[in-house]
């Protein structure tokens, strides 16, 4: 087993939140071409700051492959992970102070017959974003897991098939976001022999200032089998004329979630609408307001200028047996 293997989740995941009440997770049975089942679950639909919840695959089989989203968020809610083990996902959010409309996080869980092939996944390292399969492997599903506070700007697997990178617009010290990669049997793109290998597929959303963008990931063509089963996506900030990029943690994504029918995949980015924190004034007196936000009531903002900027969010689906 290589270093940072886990058939399970991992030790440094952080995806034991209380208050969460799962409904059942429902099966979607695939058709005569599906490769893969996929499961479902979701949390309870309220309030609650902190939720998480688990989809888990049918008996003798295991995860290939899965997704999350936050329903109901409208940018005040982060999906702070999506954590792949042997058999099942956990998919949690968190709300930002001050939101408070009921919303919910779904997990999706993409599993396959257990065949007795040669399946594992692998954690990023100790200092890096980037969780890396065995040479003789290929990635089939993605996964992260954030620090308390940090938004999703990405989550990146390659284009050959060989690793999965997890991005955010913060950096706390002593922190780290965790990335996973679901490595399974397969050909990398680059294979040089005849037969099955790996692809990502890719779409942009268009470039504006509204919230949500969305984007929908589809096979290339219409006879292939419906067996998508990794997710990623990336939100794309442009600087404003004259100036120089500058992150922006309050775009980020809450949605990458494959349809049942494997055919695509949704991935959906958000900006959280402008807010302050109020705090107390001197000696208890009256709230007074301050011009910053807080992420957690802690991790500010990044200041800008330009409170509209220009952005678009792409969305990935992995497919390690396409052609």
């Amino acid at each position: 087993m290589s270093r940072g293997t886990t058939f399970g989740t991992s030790t440094r995941s952080r995806c034991a939140v209380a208050a969460v009440v799962a409904v059942a997770a429902t099966l979607v049975p695939p058709g005569p071409a599906h490769a893969a089942y996929r499961h479902r679950a979701e949390s309870a639909y309220d309030t609650t700051s902190s939720k998480s919840v688990t989809a888990t695959c049918g008996s003798d089989e295991v995860l290939i492959g899965a997704g999350g989203r936050i329903r109901n968020g409208n940018g005040g809610v982060r999906l702070d992970a999506i954590v792949p083990g042997t058999t099942s996902v956990v998919v949690r959010g968190e709300a930002y102070p001050g939101h408070a409309e009921p919303w919910s996080v779904i997990a999706a869980a993409i599993c396959a017959p257990d065949n007795g092939a040669t399946r594992v996944v692998e954690v990023s390292p100790t200092g890096s974003v980037t969780a890396s399969c065995p040479a003789d492997l290929v990635v089939s599903g993605a996964g992260f897991d954030l620090p308390a506070g940090v938004p999703l700007a990405g989550l990146v697997p390659d284009a050959d098939g060989a690793s999965v990178t997890v991005r955010t617009a913060l950096h706390l010290i002593g922190t780290s976001p965790v990335a996973y990669a679901v490595c399974v049997e397969g050909n990398r793109a680059s294979w040089g022999g005849v037969g099955a290998r790996y692809k990502r597929f890719a779409a942009t959303s268009s470039i504006g200032t509204a919230s949500p963008r969305t984007v929908t990931v589809q096979r290339e063509w219409a006879w292939e089998v419906p067996s998508m089963s990794g997710v990623g996506g990336e939100v794309t900030v442009l600087p404003a004329p004259g100036s120089f990029p500058i992150p922006r943690s309050d775009i980020f994504i809450d949605a990458m979630m494959p349809s049942d029918d494997g055919t695509q995949v949704t991935v959906v980015a958000v900006q959280r609408p402008a807010t302050v924190a109020v705090r107390s004034g001197p000696g208890g007196g009256p709230a007074r307001t301050s011009t910053v936000d807080n992420e957690l009531l802690s991790v500010p903002r990044y200041p800008t200028d330009h409170d509209d900027p220009m952005w678009s969010v792409t969305g990935y689906s992995t497919d390690h047996d396409i052609y």
